[in-house]
């Protein structure tokens, strides 16, 4: 398949390399190529090459808009994506961008996509919902994104490709019962579209923080069992081990559990992390697990009668991720200062062992300082989330944590 694609985009680039030189369109489509090329690799987990095809794109869409067409407004949704790629890369590898020529921050990218979003051209939509996806995943603006998806999606309520992001946004804010009857609505659209499989992935992911166990168990069955590809897979048979755990199917889970470390491969964010959780000596506490996934699904009534029962902690690390996990449940259900207090308390207690709950601490308590205009708190916890080294959510927390400060 990748073969095919491959060839697919030397076809188009040969049509794009035909058009008159003179025409914005035709670097800017080439940039596109090159760009759509690179995300690509990068799900294959090629990441030279596509580090080679965003150079190539950035080279392009560079000339496109500095020396040839710099008031075409297009340049600047492929130029904004780029620059918050560049302004995202990890402090100790910024060099490697220099070294490249290429140079952006995530300010400047976000200014280039809104620039884009407020025109009235064709690629006004498509920048706003890459704006949206920003905001939700980069600059914890995650109401905001959602709320403003919405309003796109009630356009487009019977387009697959938005109820797909919507849904995606709502799981990422904790809003899974909503999420959930935009996948039903989904179900009844018409034949004409392809069968989209990683709906299944969410389906199931909701469930599962839901506590519906055997549903959650059938919609990962049907994902794995019609995935063409192998990223997902490895955490869907991980989340598939969690069911079974769960629900105390001990014999099931432990299959699953091993089926789990043998499949996929570790590309995605979630594949890495359902990896990691895999490499443990002792499978995850069911409570403090339940507790999680109430709480990441918004079932906050749920996950508040849970607490009321009594949790068994085995080990330090379960102790300071009950801790953990309270402060999110509080922080989520708008209980602000309750929330500081067990965030630092999660802080002090893990001191420097190289599990993510401190420096995801510090980020959302920098996102509170930052909500209450207390910026020199703010800057210090951000700059905390920089400091920890090793842990498994290192990249994007650091992303998050660097944006933040260059919004201060």
């Amino acid at each position: 398949m990748f073969d095919n694609y491959e060839v697919g985009v030397k076809h188009r680039t040969d049509i794009i390399d035909g058009l008159k030189s003179g025409s914005p369109y035709k670097n800017f489509y080439l940039a596109e190529m090159y760009l759509q090329k690179a995300f690509v690799n990068l799900k294959f987990g090629n990441d030279w090459t596509a580090a080679w095809d965003f150079r190539q794109a950035y080279k392009l869409i560079r000339k496109n808009s500095d020396r040839q067409h710099a008031s075409f407004i297009p340049n600047y949704k492929s130029m904004g994506l780029l620059h918050v790629m560049i302004g995202s890369v990890p402090e100790r590898y910024q060099w490697i961008m220099s070294l490249l020529g290429m140079h952006g921050t995530v300010q400047q990218g976000i200014a280039e996509i809104q620039r884009v979003a407020d025109s009235d051209g064709m690629f006004s939509q498509e920048a706003k919902v890459v704006h949206y996806l920003l905001q939700a995943y980069l600059l914890n603006e995650s109401d905001t994104a959602v709320s403003n998806f919405n309003e796109l999606f009630q356009l487009n309520d019977k387009n697959l490709l938005f109820g797909y992001l919507y849904m995606s946004l709502l799981i990422k804010n904790s809003q899974s019962e909503t999420a959930l009857d935009v996948f039903n609505d989904l179900m009844e659209l018409d034949d004409n579209y392809l069968e989209f499989n990683f709906l299944n992935y969410l389906a199931g992911e909701i469930y599962l923080q839901k506590g519906d166990y055997p549903l959650a168990e059938t919609y990962f069955h049907d994902f794995i069992k019609n995935s063409k590809g192998e990223n997902f897979i490895k955490d869907a048979y991980y989340k598939l081990f969690l069911t079974y755990w769960i629900s105390n199917e001990e014999d099931k889970a432990i299959r699953a559990h091993k089926k789990a470390q043998s499949a996929g491969k570790t590309i995605s964010e979630a594949d890495k992390h359902a990896s990691k959780s895999l490499s443990q000596t002792e499978y995850p506490n069911k409570m403090i697990m339940k507790l999680r996934l109430l709480t990441d699904g918004g079932f906050y009534q749920q996950a508040e009668e849970l607490l009321e029962q009594p949790f068994v902690l085995n080990s330090k690390k379960e102790r300071v991720e009950f801790v953990y996990r309270k402060a999110r449940l509080l922080h989520k259900s708008g209980k602000i200062k309750e929330a500081i207090g067990l965030y630092q308390e999660t802080i002090d207690a893990s001191g420097r062992e190289n599990w993510y709950f401190a420096p995801n601490a510090c980020l959302q308590l920098g996102y509170i300082y930052r909500a209450q205009n207390d910026t020199p708190w703010a800057k210090n916890y951000f700059n905390q989330v920089l400091s920890y080294k090793n842990h498994e959510y290192k990249t994007s927390l650091d992303n998050k944590a660097k944006a933040a400060l260059e919004q201060l």
